[in-house]
């Protein structure tokens, strides 16, 4: 983080010297090519539409953010002062019909992605958390593009859906989620413009605030609090303290949960396990006793529980007394340093929003699963999964590694039709099994790290005897062979447990035919009394 930090105050002090304390950004060829798009288009609305007068634009919030820190963005939101981003797209759409094909040749020229796609109209729907018309261009020179108007928000006491009305760049600026997403690019004159006083020296100083009061803020807008999380998270950046403390008030938490739809909690959510620091997002989720609202929805949250981060301790694993907490740094320690063969084959890269989504239902039992459930709180299938077949796991694993010798006793057969039975999520199972055997006995130190090992040796064990792929497996009879074998017309109850026999010793001779199975499956027959 401090790296992250002096890279930062470095790139935008650079920024700062050489332009006079007015940022001067190099654009891109792509972003160039687009602003002397809008530019021409802006001339030719002022110049023919007596309704338009005078038309600004800017390039505004993480883009302008990202570019200050030369971290490269496709995503660019374009803010007018006098259209909406509807009536804007439509104009822009008209105005390319004669002038298309130059600025194509020109992109071309450039090398930059010739592509202008069609307009996208997203209509206003407070339903769907669309409080503004938006004109979308799915791509423009390969830049993905918004256009939407300046504007003001006023809430009510209910409500986070705000009124809209249009409004100034101040206006607009200080109703951002934060300072340094409240920073504009001036399409005209080149120059980034700060509006709130503080965008720029937040951005160099590495720090996330809100650009008015915090409390208000969030009172207006509680889910900024989990913006600001999700954006400090990504950046590296601290948290202001006046903002964090206002974080901290309880009637804001609870408003979390009153005032946020569940389905844009949930949005952001998504973003902070998609994101590269999911972990710092997670510690500042717990410091701050967020669990409950975010995860949970509107469950009582508990204020007598401290929480108590074990990597704020100097050892590995200090005195932390909190399972959830310590269920994310032990996943944070396989990402980082663990054991390779548990990273390789457990924590796919495509899988780690559901590994961090995972990891924050360690320790519920079904029952509360269930609960959650019943009132609408989304808990995803795997996590049932992982919670019914977590005894099973954690018996195999002590089979496999119940000694020195390597492996245990275990057959693959069992083995197999269990990994089989967890399905396409088993490995997800399997970690959530790991985690909730290092909750349950939270060693430290060295023994942490050798139950740690003896997880790595079951999975290695999985992966050695090929049962990667159980899941997968079909039976190498069907019912039907099964039935013709025995010389029965029909089925019954003994079916399922023959199938499951015969998978038990597929799995076990990998190279049999189906004439070895079918010699095997006679001598069975007096077990299903059949």
């Amino acid at each position: 983080m401090t790296q992250i930090k002096e890279f930062t105050t470095n790139t935008v002090n650079s920024r700062l010297q050489t332009a006079g304390q007015a940022p001067v950004l190099h654009l891109s060829p792509a972003e160039e090519l687009l602003r002397q798009l809008l530019l021409a288009c802006r001339d030719s609305i002022v110049s023919s539409n007596n309704d338009v007068t005078n038309l600004d634009m800017w390039f505004v919030g993480g883009w302008v953010r990202d570019r200050l820190l030369d971290r490269q963005s496709s995503d660019i939101d374009v803010a007018l002062s006098s259209m909406t981003g509807i009536q804007f797209g439509h104009a822009l759409e008209n105005y390319l019909e004669k002038e298309k094909h130059k600025y194509l040749d020109e992109a071309r020229r450039l090398g930059v992605p010739p592509v202008i796609s069609k307009l996208h109209e997203i209509k206003k729907n407070s339903k769907k958390s669309k409080h503004l018309e938006t004109g979308s261009f799915h791509s423009i020179f390969g830049l993905s593009v918004d256009f939407v108007n300046l504007r003001k928000e006023t809430y009510s006491e209910e409500s986070r859906i705000p009124q809209m009305e249009f409004g100034t760049p101040e206006e607009d600026a200080h109703r951002r989620d934060a300072t340094i997403n409240a920073l504009f690019y001036n399409l005209k004159t080149g120059i980034v413009e700060d509006h709130t006083g503080l965008g720029l020296h937040d951005l160099a100083a590495g720090v996330v605030r809100t650009p008015s009061f915090p409390f208000e803020a969030f009172a207006d807008d509680p889910l900024r609090i989990l913006r600001l999380i999700r954006i400090a998270a990504q950046l590296g950046f601290r948290i202001e303290r006046e903002t964090m403390d206002a974080m901290r008030v309880i009637e804001l938490r609870q408003q979390l949960c009153i005032k946020a739809s569940r389905q844009r909690v949930e949005s952001e959510l998504i973003k902070i396990l998609r994101g590269k620091n999911t972990l710092s997002a997670f510690q500042l989720i717990h410091e701050l006793r967020l669990y409950n609202p975010v995860f949970l929805d509107a469950v009582p949250c508990i204020e007598d529980e401290k929480p108590s981060w074990v990597l704020w301790h100097s050892e590995w694993y200090g005195p932390g007394r909190n399972r959830w907490a310590r269920a994310f740094e032990t996943v944070a320690f396989l990402l980082s340093g663990g054991l390779e063969t548990l990273r390789n084959i457990l924590l796919q890269p495509e899988k780690m929003d559901d590994i961090w989504m995972l990891t924050a239902f360690v320790s519920m039992g079904i029952g509360h699963l269930e609960d959650l459930a019943e009132r609408k709180v989304k808990v995803p299938g795997f996590v049932f999964q992982s919670v019914r077949n977590c005894p099973r796991i954690q018996h195999y694993m002590g089979e496999v590694t119940t000694d020195e010798s390597f492996p245990g006793k275990l057959r693959t057969g069992p083995l197999g039709l269990l990994i089989r039975s967890c399905g396409s999520t088993w490995r997800l199972q399997v970690l959530f099994a790991l985690l909730e055997a290092d909750v349950d006995q939270m060693r430290y130190g060295s023994e942490k790290l050798a139950q740690i090992k003896q997880w790595s040796r079951f999975v290695e064990y999985i992966s050695e005897a090929k049962l990667e792929d159980a899941p997968y497996v079909k039976p190498i009879l069907n019912g039907h062979d099964i039935l013709a074998l025995y010389g029965l017309e029909k089925g019954g109850p003994f079916m399922r447990q023959a199938l499951d026999d015969l998978l038990t010793w597929q799995f076990a001779h990998e190279n049999a035919t189906k004439e070895d199975a079918i010699e095997w499956m006679r001598t069975q027959r007096e077990m299903y009394n059949v």
